[in-house]
């Protein structure tokens, strides 16, 4: 205050004091300040208890989200008929259509081993008399590694050679094995497995035209090594590994063999079918499917529907909705004998909360499906289903109960009946998927030009393939089982003959088109493939082989459209509760602004009153200066009357 605190006024009765004024500002701030404090407290009660039940919410939607997009009736199970120590295991994803499988896995892939013969320590020289260095070359999965060695060589030193040549495709190490006198080793070892990945050996390096050049000093570092390389082969009439990528082996002893384990493939079949790959890790049989060898023998499996997935997220709805309805409870009741009621007791938007989930939840639903007759024949019909037939019922608390044997029961008579009448599903997206441009004049060096030449595409096993419903297609082979060799005068001619190739395959619901292109100033053709998305969708291969044609490895996975299923509908209910248009939103975002212009109110009474009293803390300041100088006064009159009479005496 300007004029500073007040004290009393030392005049007449002392009313006019500090504690006068603090009594009369409190007085009329709870009149007018604090009604304003109890709504704005009210408010941020309501909007704290709002935000516990929209967690709830949340929890109900995620559940309600799952079994409404078919999500959880798309997962899998795999039984297989050995659990102990089985031949083989296998995994599903998502969405993968149910099957059974027999596998008999006759022979495992392995990795190509090699180790030198006995050494005296790590660190000697590999042959300390070399005049000039020599060249050691190492060929794996038809890459060849030179190294180079020369008389300060030593052991320890060839392997980090391997290593850095082949990075890391071929692993050298120097092992101890314990041997009395010679106990050290250099060892070799593919990093992948399969037949492509054998390692094998040439005594020397190419010379500058390209060609190999055997070093008898390359072969004398070899022996010292163990490892007597086949002569034989390396003289043997057109052999030329600058063509073939390929070393030659050794001559091995069996009784104390230093090739220790060979390269191989595995081989399995597959419903009686033969088949070889390079990886026990085989992940080409269909899309979503992963079969991994264990060891030989016979196992069959069975790809099932995983309903304790269905099941175990029925039980988190139930149970997220009635941790719901706790939560409403506590907000919305009211205490006819206390008095007592729940901060959003008479709220609409909240109150209606369960009505209309429950209303959603149970409505019944006509789902297309089979029914038995009375002759116990099975028919399709029109069927009325509600949450009822499938296990879930509501107490009298209002709480929901879930008798998961009924669901399961329901659900196994007819999975595809309980997944439209959950999800509403009925189809999936089409498959729409075009390449890149194939630029006209790309393909110039394949046509030709007349009968006579022998130009084209070769289709090699593996290096363009396409699954789809399943089954892997490999474009190598033309449908009667002949090697596809692609031919054309022209882009537009091959390309055709590459899309009637693909479409004689008599793949079942996919489509391959040849586009022109002209655009931009690019012209040139694109390859398109369409048809039924209702399984996982991939291009595969090599990847420059794939580029030529403009494509490259490509997934598309089943996307299915949500229908008007039971959960769809009770989704879309939820949207219009927390939605961002949601009646609970909207009442949270009331109150946001209820409480804002509370405040703002708030404010502007406290700024008045504080305006007031300090005006009026003012003026009884200057009352107290005046009554102070009239004191003074009367004290000045009242000595001198005394005066006067005390001279008058």
């Amino acid at each position: 205050m300007a004029l500073g605190t007040l004290s009393s006024l030392g005049f007449g009765s002392g009313v006019l004091t500090q504690e006068t004024l603090d009594k009369l500002k409190e007085a009329e701030e709870k009149q007018r300040v604090d009604s304003y404090t109890t709504k704005i407290e009210e408010n941020t009660t309501k909007q704290k208890d709002l935000t516990e039940i929209k967690t709830k919410l949340l929890a109900f939607q995620t559940a309600v989200s799952s079994l409404g997009d078919a999500t959880v009736f798309a997962k899998r199970k795999v039984n297989a008929s050995v659990s102990t120590n089985p031949p083989a295991s296998l995994t599903a994803s998502s969405g993968v259509s149910l099957q059974s499988m027999k596998v008999n896995v006759t022979q495992l892939a392995q990795k190509d081993v090699y180790q030198s013969k006995g050494l005296k320590n790590d660190s000697g020289y590999i042959n300390a008399s070399l005049k000039e260095a020599t060249n050691l070359t190492f060929f794996s999965n038809g890459k060849e590694y030179t190294v180079t060695i020369d008389k300060n060589t030593t052991y320890k030193d060839l392997a980090q050679k391997i290593n850095d040549a082949s990075g890391g495709e071929i692993v050298a190490k120097i092992v101890n094995t314990g041997e009395k006198d010679t106990p050290y080793r250099l060892t070799l070892t593919s990093k992948e497995t399969g037949e492509d990945h054998a390692i094998s050996f040439y005594p020397g390096k190419k010379d500058a035209d390209g060609k190999y050049q055997i070093d008898e000093n390359a072969k004398n570092v070899f022996e010292n090594l163990g490892w007597k390389l086949d002569d034989k082969a390396l003289v043997e009439e057109g052999y030329d590994p600058s063509k073939s990528k390929n070393g030659v082996g050794i001559i091995d002893n069996e009784e104390n063999p230093l090739h220790i384990q060979k390269a191989q493939n595995a081989e399995f079949t597959l419903d009686g079918i033969k088949m070889s790959r390079s990886s026990n890790t085989i992940d080409d049989l269909g899309v979503g499917i992963t079969l991994t060898l264990n060891s030989t023998g016979e196992i069959n499996f069975d790809i099932q529907q995983d309903n304790e997935a269905v099941t175990k997220t029925m039980q988190e709805l139930v149970d997220a909705y009635n941790d719901l309805v706790t939560q409403l409870n506590a907000a919305t009741d009211y205490n006819t004998e206390t008095g007592t009621k729940g901060t959003l007791q008479g709220v609409n938007e909240v109150s209606s909360i369960r009505s209309s989930i429950i209303s959603a939840l149970f409505d019944s639903q006509s789902v297309s499906g089979t029914v038995e007759d009375d002759n116990g024949n099975k028919v399709s019909a029109n069927v009325m289903l509600s949450m009822q037939d499938f296990g879930l019922s509501l107490d009298k608390n209002g709480n929901l109960s879930f008798d998961s044997s009924k669901f399961e029961s329901k659900v196994k008579e007819d999975p595809d009946l309980a997944e439209s009448f959950f999800a509403g599903i009925t189809k999936y997206e089409d498959i729409n998927h075009t390449g890149d441009l194939i630029k006209t004049g790309s393909l110039d060096k394949y046509l030709s030009k007349d009968e006579s030449d022998d130009k084209g595409i070769t289709f090699e096993t593996g290096q363009f393939t396409i699954v789809f419903n399943n089954e892997t297609y490999d474009l190598s082979k033309t449908v009667d089982g002949t090697k596809f060799k692609l031919t054309g005068s022209t882009e537009e001619e091959m390309l055709q003959k590459l899309a009637s190739h693909i479409n004689s395959l008599g793949i079942e619901g996919l489509d391959v088109k040849v586009e022109s292109y002209d655009k931009n100033g690019e012209q040139g053709f694109k390859l398109k493939f369409s048809g039924d998305g209702s399984s996982d969708f991939a291009i595969k291969g090599d990847k420059d082989f794939l580029k030529q044609f403009g494509l490259s490895e490509t997934t598309i996975a089943a996307k299915p459209i949500e229908g008007k299923g039971i959960f769809a509908q009770l989704k879309s209910t939820l949207q219009g509760i927390t939605g961002t248009n949601g009646s609970l939103t909207k009442y949270d975002e009331s109150l946001t602004n209820d409480t804002k212009a509370l405040k703002e109110s708030k404010e502007s009474a406290q700024e008045l009153i504080d305006t007031k009293y300090d005006t009026m803390a003012n003026q009884w300041l200057q009352y107290e200066s005046i009554l102070n100088k009239l004191n003074q006064q009367l004290t000045t009159v009242t000595n001198m009357i005394n005066a006067a009479n005390n001279s008058n005496n």
